[in-house]
């Protein structure tokens, strides 16, 4: 038995192949851009940073040129990760976090020491080096071979920093502590003989004795205080994937021979004053997950 189709008949059976084609199309139209790989970070084609503009060694500028371990892993960090960015922007240590709540920078890579009561505010990966907090003197500073010599001595530290807070809690050892508003400060009091010492992260006094040589400032070997002080990269809350992201990508980079030469590359006198140096500043693994994209430190 033969059906006759009629004129409507075939309108009907032409619009349904037609709607067929079209969401086809659609379909493969989306699956293919989905396999598209994602060029955004913290989402963002390109993100700004903020670092230290006065941290011979770590972080650095000069004739607009910057220079230091925390310049190194950040280029690290963008060709790693493929990773566009604006040039950085200069923050003081107490702009650090006001500056990623308020959206003025993405990324902070600053000497930036991770404590639990930062990982409440934002988040941090790393860290990328540990160190410990010690002191700096000059050419007509007293002798110093323990913490009691600096008995009644005046010792200069600067705002935002965990250093102060250390400081505090050896005020019982009769350390006097003059508190400035950065760093620069400290240094130019020390060279005047206002201060006895600087004190702060040894990575950081490394990179001033060595930027001021001729003034005959020098590390004091063997005295610290504190618990370590772990540097980590700071990021806004609400971006864990990419957080994630970094985090391994930080893991990588601290295990690969890329982080010893930028240590010595900013610092060659760490590895001439310690000679097991890569021990007591290469942060492990384990150190890194424990504070890494968390709102707290991990047991």
């Amino acid at each position: 038995m033969s059906t006759k189709v009629g004129s409507k008949s075939r309108v009907y059976v032409a619009v349904g192949a037609f709607c067929v084609i079209v969401a086809v199309g659609l379909t493969l139209a989306v699956s293919s851009g989905s396999d598209e790989p994602d060029d955004t970070f913290l989402g963002k084609e390109r993100i700004s940073v903020g670092m230290h503009n006065d941290l011979p060694g770590i972080s650095y500028e000069e004739n607009y040129r910057r220079s230091g371990l925390d310049q190194l892993v950040f280029e690290q960090i963008k060709e790693g990760l493929g990773i566009k960015s604006a040039s950085p922007s200069n923050l003081s240590s107490e702009g650090r976090i006001p500056a990623l709540e308020k959206g003025e920078v993405d990324m902070v890579i600053a000497a930036f020491s991770i404590t639990p009561e930062r990982m409440k505010a934002i988040d941090f990966v790393g860290p990328y080096a540990t160190t410990r907090q010690g002191f700096l003197v000059g050419p007509k500073s007293v002798a110093v071979h323990e913490l009691n010599d600096f008995r009644g001595k005046a010792v200069c530290s600067w705002e935002g920093t965990t250093s102060v807070a250390t400081l505090q809690e050896f005020r019982r050892e009769g350390i006097e502590i003059k508190e400035l508003v950065d760093a620069s400060d400290c240094i130019d009091a020390l060279k005047r003989g206002e201060v006895q010492a600087v004190s702060t992260d040894q990575m950081i006094l490394y990179g001033f004795a060595r930027h001021h040589a001729k003034d005959g400032l020098r590390v004091v070997p063997d005295v610290t205080i504190g618990a370590p002080q772990h540097y980590g990269i700071g990021l806004p809350k609400g971006h864990r994937e990419d957080c994630v992201e970094l985090r391994e990508f930080v893991k990588r980079y601290v295990e690969s021979s890329d982080w010893i030469k930028d240590m010595e590359t900013s610092l060659p006198d760490i590895p001439v004053q310690e000679p097991g140096w890569i021990s007591d500043y290469k942060p492990s693994d384990e150190s890194i997950d424990a504070r890494s994209c968390r709102d707290k430190p991990s047991a």
